[in-house]
């Protein structure tokens, strides 16, 4: 008889334990068929940061900020700013986590669950439009990773005209495509495994990335100067309240800061255990990348106030003028200002290296979550994840690879898919309004959460209300802003015209409605062919055979009448609760879910 190890031995008490520890997962095999989870809750937060925080806390924050301080200060920005972090993307991202934690399906898979398969076409757009920021956001990502061993390797420019050269000698090179391709590279490394690889690298990444921006602030706030900066930014200007851009360029950075509404926070959830709170992480997740954010806008607002203070450099009126600059592809003063204004301070090339790898690190974990959406996509479609990856990786490059030759078709595809966000974020509100808000408040969160915070009655007053003006209100303003201001130009189809916005978004909708007919998991039997049942096994999961005669439960001496039985009984997944008919059930207007029952794993 063969001997069975108790599931208490060394061995079993070790891999539990390697589990428990993030940057251990990557080395314990996990078995056939079990649900992948984070390590710890811990584990969910860095990641969830990685996601949030990227190169748009670094520059542009900082860029936004100083576009409303004209008049003496930023501090009426900051105010609204914060107000739209709580109006906005902390319900979003609550939202998002809600639902990934409950469905466990990719963003287009949880559309066809909740709604009906007809609805995978809402999902598969924010689906799309991911891919399509990911595809020129490796790009920039590219630039960050070149000017981090640049820095390392060559002394630091001296004037504008030197730096100015160093940019036109990256963008006239091979560099930008080799650099995008190791971009995504890395990116698809990095969730080959799932989870097992995306915590662990995010752990790593994103406490590096916090102790540079630590070190990095605390070194910039003791400068000659600095001050004056730190004044700057928390010096009312009550006017500016009055002014339509400052509303709504503080909503657009707070969407862009935290990436809520794209799908993926939804994604990452769907590693979630029941214990693992949505409630707590849509709330700490934005709260603290919205810390980082104003930790760097001090931190960069004191460099360039103290540099320009004690130097004078051509073509820069105020450092408030330089902030200001969108600079090439809309980076700010990132590559043409930064390398100068280090080179003006002690150890200055030192410090340029930190802050550019700083950027590299904040950009790369953004672009994990978004290749991790769309692997995960594929995946809940029946592709097996290393195709699938290796899919998304391919294709990504090709459809960057326009971005990286032309710094036009960067810029434009930026503004195409910048306001996008905004309208996924809308879409996400349509789907809890059609599921109806307090039932999803309580089904959602309040009763399948354990040991959760409650979420609170005003979340569905926002979701229900504020939200959907502040989203639909968003986009028709800045349309009639477009109108009003560019009378001539806004229906040419030029660079970031509205009518080109509008003309890609409408693309996009139609190819995504054409193919909602076809979009449904993947249904394949195995071949008897043993090498062609390998070779097609390898691509993607092959369909679970009916169990309807009793073949298989005769070895193991079962009646085939058992097995007909449990046929019949509805399918439970793997966290232990019923999903059988979410969409028939939400569109009948009746409880979402009416059976829970608690997995001893899952919690």
């Amino acid at each position: 008889m063969k001997r069975v190890r108790p599931s208490n031995s060394r061995s079993s008490r070790l891999k539990e334990w390697c589990r428990s520890v993030p940057v251990l997962t990557l080395f314990v095999k996990r078995p056939e068929g079990e649900q992948a989870t984070f390590s710890s809750s811990l584990g969910v937060l860095f990641t969830a940061l990685g996601s949030a925080v990227g190169t748009g806390n670094i520059w542009r924050f900082s860029r936004i900020m100083a576009r409303h301080a004209d008049e003496g200060g930023a501090l009426a920005f900051i105010i609204a700013w914060i107000l739209f972090l709580f109006l906005w993307s902390i319900p979003i991202i609550v939202l998002e986590y809600g639902v990934g934690r409950f469905t466990r399906k990719s963003v287009v898979e949880s559309f066809g669950t909740l709604l009906g398969p007809t609805y995978r076409f809402v999902g598969a757009f924010m689906a799309l439009v991911t891919f399509l920021i990911a595809s020129y956001y490796s790009v920039v990502l590219g630039w960050c990773a070149y000017y981090f061993v640049i820095t390392c390797a060559h002394p630091l420019p001296g004037s504008l005209a030197e730096s100015t050269a160093d940019w036109e000698q990256l963008q006239s090179s091979a560099w930008p495509v080799v650099c995008h391709l190791l971009a995504v590279v890395a990116s698809a490394m990095s969730v080959c495994k799932g989870v097992s690889t995306i915590e662990p690298v995010a752990c790593v990444s994103i406490t590096i990335l916090l102790a540079i921006v630590v070190f990095c602030f605390y070194w910039a706030i003791f400068l000659p100067h600095a001050s004056k900066g730190i004044v700057h930014i928390f010096t009312p200007s009550w006017g500016s309240f009055k002014s339509s851009s400052l509303w709504l360029d503080a909503l657009s950075q707070n969407a862009w800061d935290t990436g809520g509404g794209i799908g993926t926070f939804l994604t990452y959830a769907t590693y979630m255990k029941r214990s693992q709170g949505a409630v707590k992480m849509g709330v700490l997740t934005p709260a603290f990348n919205n810390v980082v954010s104003i930790v760097c806008g001090i931190m960069v607002f004191s460099n360039v106030f103290s540099v320009l203070s004690q130097h004078h450099y051509d073509n820069t009126a105020s450092p408030v003028d330089l902030l200001k600059q969108s600079g090439p592809a809309s980076t700010g003063i990132t590559f043409l200002w930064m390398p100068i204004l280090f080179s003006g301070i002690s150890g200055g090339r030192f410090l340029a290296a930190i802050f550019f790898l700083c950027l590299t690190l904040a950009g790369l974990s953004s672009l994990i979550s978004f290749v991790e959406l769309l692997v995960h996509t594929l995946t809940d479609f029946g592709l097996r994840r290393i195709p699938a990856t290796i899919l998304v990786a391919v294709t990504m490059f090709v459809m960057g690879v326009a971005s990286a030759l032309d710094l036009d078709v960067l810029v434009n595809q930026d503004s195409v898919w910048g306001y996008a966000m905004i309208l996924c974020g809308c879409l996400l509100v349509f789907l809890v309004l059609r599921l109806n808000p307090f039932k999803f408040r309580r089904q959602f969160y309040n009763e399948y959460g354990v040991g959760d915070w409650s979420l609170p009655l005003v979340w569905v007053f926002i979701i229900m209300l504020i939200a959907p003006i502040e989203g639909v209100g968003m986009i028709v303003w800045w349309i009639v802003e477009e109108v009003y201001t560019k009378p001539g130009t806004w229906w040419q189809l030029s660079r970031d015209s509205l009518a080109m916005v509008l003309t890609q978004w409408s693309v996009v909708a139609l190819v995504v409605l054409a193919l909602n007919w076809f979009m449904k998991p993947l249904s394949v039997g195995p071949p008897r062919n043993v090498k062609l049942r390998k070779l097609i096994g390898f691509f993607v999961r092959y369909e679970e055979p009916v169990r309807c005669d009793g073949v298989e439960e005769r070895e193991q001496g079962k009646d085939p009448e058992e097995v007909e039985e449990e046929a019949g009984k509805e399918e439970q997944t793997q966290d232990g609760t019923s999903h059988i008919s979410l969409a028939t059930l939400a569109t009948q207007n009746t409880p979402i879910v009416t059976v829970h029952s608690v997995n001893e794993s899952e919690v």
